[in-house]
């Protein structure tokens, strides 16, 4: 009901069709999910949006709409369209780690994303969560406090993996 009424207030709202579109996924209402997403793509092209990127977000919305074959399938792409963007790098990278998939490769472009950009807090707490799910708990939790340390603006989901970390390593201690 909210969404409806935001569509009416924000006709075309790039990030309320994303939302919707998510729902929408998660409701199992692939027709309706459809319709979003074009509708978006056909909006972020209008705003003069990179392919990579537009491709990248329609990864979002799948891996959000929890469909993680097809959102691996966008980042894999996004990242064909613009294989030297350490964001569509890390992208890929975080999907990987996150959803258990592959941590090696995770990895793998967390490093090269870092080698591009070794300051960002962000392409950090990759590489720290993918160490993390390796059981590499110290050295994680080295580069997950970097990450905190070098945000701009509070961020949860380091908040979360920095905590994680500290408690696995309070717990094996005491074991």
């Amino acid at each position: 009901k909210l969404y409806k009424k935001a569509e009416q207030d924000f006709p075309d709202n790039p990030e309320l069709l994303y939302n919707q579109a998510v729902l929408s996924l998660t409701l199992g209402k692939q027709q309706a999910a459809n319709i979003y997403i074009e509708k978006y793509k056909s909006i972020r092209r209008e705003n003069s949006w990179p392919e990579a990127r537009i491709t990248a977000n329609i990864a979002g919305i799948y891996s959000e709409g929890d469909i993680p074959d097809k959102a691996l399938e966008y980042y894999q792409t996004a990242l064909s369209l613009d294989p030297r963007n350490p964001v569509r790098m890390n992208n890929l990278a975080e999907f990987l780690i996150d959803k258990d998939r592959d941590f090696n490769k995770g990895l793998e472009l967390a490093d090269k994303a870092l080698e591009m950009d070794p300051e960002n807090y962000s392409y950090l707490n990759t590489k720290g969560w993918g160490l993390y799910k390796q059981g590499k708990y110290r050295e994680a939790l080295e580069i997950l406090e970097k990450s905190w340390e070098l945000k701009p603006v509070y961020d949860h989901e380091i908040f979360l993996h920095l905590e994680e970390a500290r408690k696995t390593i309070a717990d094996n201690a005491r074991n």
